[in-house]
């Protein structure tokens, strides 16, 4: 596992044991990435069940502005400090070592907020995706204009919308499935320009 792009290009990651975090691939990663290659110079990248911390170094990489990372597992906080400084990040990010759901009130109650919002929970705690995706719904955490990208399991469905956010599309990546989500407001805007 390695950095793909940018000042941190071709480092070589550190990933947690055990099978629970399941590394992004390459392919995934730059595949996503591409996708965002507009959207993520200067933008707030906000990194869920971050694992390694692979998804938000490599937004650091790309010139994100402001990246948090979210894990409650020590090992995964341990490794993802760890990345950090192989890389030599020392800035413009922060490091969650608590509960999704938890994190997700704390960033809400300071009115953060995030262009890019990328989640990937454990394929083995299948039940937690919905409540997950419900629950960052309620929050003020996506920008007006940002992408929320949630990695499933091929085979999982997820609904078209949670609140006020509307699946845009869906792509499968080998054994994986990303749905992306939008908010609803910015759907309808431009659908009435078309």
């Amino acid at each position: 596992m390695r950095v793909i792009s940018g000042k941190a290009r071709g480092k070589k990651l550190v990933a947690p044991a055990g099978m629970h975090t399941r590394p992004v691939t390459d392919q995934i990663k730059e595949a996503l990435f591409s996708s965002w290659q507009f959207r993520i110079n200067g933008a707030r990248f906000l990194d869920c069940f971050a694992g390694s911390g692979s998804m938000g170094i490599e937004a650091i990489s790309r010139n994100a502005s402001y990246t948090v990372f979210i894990d409650n597992d020590n090992e995964a906080n341990k490794i993802i400090h760890q990345n950090l400084k192989a890389c030599h990040f020392d800035s413009n990010y922060k490091v969650l070592k608590e509960d999704v759901f938890q994190a997700f009130n704390y960033l809400d109650s300071k009115k953060e907020s995030f262009d890019i919002i990328y989640m990937d929970p454990p394929y083995t705690v299948d039940e937690i995706f919905i409540p997950v995706m419900e629950a960052i719904s309620k929050t003020n955490l996506l920008k007006n204009d940002g992408i929320l990208a949630i990695r499933t399991k091929k085979e999982k469905e997820m609904p078209n919308r949670f609140n006020h956010l509307v699946k845009t599309k869906q792509k499968k990546y080998g054994i994986s499935m990303v749905h992306f989500y939008e908010l609803e407001e910015i759907k309808e805007v431009e659908n009435k320009k078309n």
